[in-house]
């Protein structure tokens, strides 16, 4: 069964906005393993010979960014009632927007679209099957693993496709509501950037 989104404990405009600011930083991180990875597959085409030198190394490297973009998207559509995802983000925006919860602190939401928020609510939760199938790889394959899928030999696949879809999603999801709660646009290539202190290590 899908959990429901939780809105998240907020006590101040500060807080708030670095919540949003993460839920960036986390979601350009998973871009730029996504792009590495991508990077690394376009390089074996043109490197082979190079490449295949060191074969242990470029499959370690790939293996690693592959299980990065899941891991960190794994957290951007974490259904656990406290986790701080996109899902329960948008849950304490219409919270704020419909109980009036937000305004005491300084938030200042433009005007939203109740039924369309709703409607994204359910892309970001467990009821849409490729957020389920992340999840599902996430909590049973990369975070644990179960023991009936080594037994089975059928450990789980996620299609390219589907991971640049979720990738797309997250992206769209913070452009807009992040752009409704007042905070800038910030580029989905976080790596070498100076220019904002969302790039921060943490």
């Amino acid at each position: 069964m899908a959990k429901s989104p939780q809105v998240l404990r907020i006590k101040s405009k500060e807080q708030f906005d670095w919540l949003i600011d993460h839920l960036v930083l986390e979601t350009n991180r998973a871009w730029d393993h996504w792009d590495l990875w991508g990077g690394l597959d376009k390089a074996l085409a043109e490197y082979a010979t190079e490449i295949n030198q060191t074969s242990q190394f470029r499959r370690l490297t790939i293996r690693a960014h592959q299980d990065s973009v899941i891991l960190r998207l794994g957290r951007l559509f974490d259904p656990h009632p406290i986790a701080l995802s996109l899902a329960n983000l948008l849950q304490t925006i219409h919270h704020g927007v419909t109980a009036s919860t937000l305004s005491h602190l300084g938030i200042k939401i433009q005007q939203l679209d109740l039924t369309l928020l709703q409607k994204d609510l359910e892309t970001l939760s467990e009821s849409d099957p490729l957020v389920s199938q992340l999840i599902e790889i996430r909590n049973e394959y990369l975070a644990h693993r179960a023991s009936r899928l080594v037994i089975s030999k059928l450990l789980p696949t996620f299609q390219r496709e589907d991971i640049e879809a979720l990738l797309n999603r997250a992206s769209s999801m913070l452009e807009k509501y992040g752009a409704a709660c007042g905070r800038p646009h910030v580029s989905r290539h976080c790596a070498g950037k100076t220019t904002t202190n969302i790039c921060s290590n943490f």
